[in-house]
């Protein structure tokens, strides 16, 4: 998320987490349904 902050020239890290959070949550759920299917096996 820092990176975004920079890329973006946000002054204010919060302004990038609000508005982009919800990015890095579904990159967390695309994991988490890899991980279960991969210890299903």
């Amino acid at each position: 998320m820092k990176e975004v902050q920079e890329w973006l020239g946000h002054s204010d890290y919060s302004t990038t987490a609000n508005n982009y959070s919800h990015l890095e949550f579904s990159a967390k759920v695309s994991s988490a349904n890899t991980m279960s299917r991969v210890y299903k096996t």
